[in-house]
């Protein structure tokens, strides 16, 4: 069974005979966490929190100024992402482009494309919460 890479502050138990996984309580600050490489160049990503019992997450990702992330979408999982800092920026179905600034918050279902993304001057910083396992 997978665990979060927050080295043992997620505390695990199996219950009962069917191997569920019942939750704890789990705390971690971002201080304590490495950044590590995303799927793409320029961006790194920190794992809050890795669900074990069905392939979750929830990650700190930061975009280098200029950073492109190529579109893309999440097959098997919903995914809800809040702009903490920066602004991405995307074509827009009208041909335009939508601008995502610090506070925006966008809910895109599973299957959906989005993106290309291109972080602005300042870079980016978004916090990524995905339902499911990304495919």
């Amino acid at each position: 069974m997978e665990t979060c890479e927050a080295r043992g502050r997620l505390k695990e138990r199996t219950g009962g005979t069917d191997g569920e996984v019942d939750m704890e309580r789990y705390v971690v600050h971002e201080d304590g966490l490495e950044w590590v490489p995303a799927d793409f160049p320029r961006a790194q990503m920190k794992v809050l929190y890795m669900d074990p019992r069905g392939g979750g997450q929830i990650l700190l990702v930061r975009f280098e100024p200029h950073c492109e992330m190529p579109q893309h979408a999440h097959a098997a999982s919903d995914e809800a992402a809040y702009v903490l800092d920066g602004e991405l920026r995307q074509p827009a179905p009208d041909g335009g482009e939508e601008v995502f600034r610090k506070g925006h918050f966008v809910f895109l279902p599973a299957g959906m494309k989005h993106g290309p993304f291109t972080a602005g001057e300042e870079g980016c910083t978004i916090i990524s919460v995905f339902y499911g396992p990304l495919r």
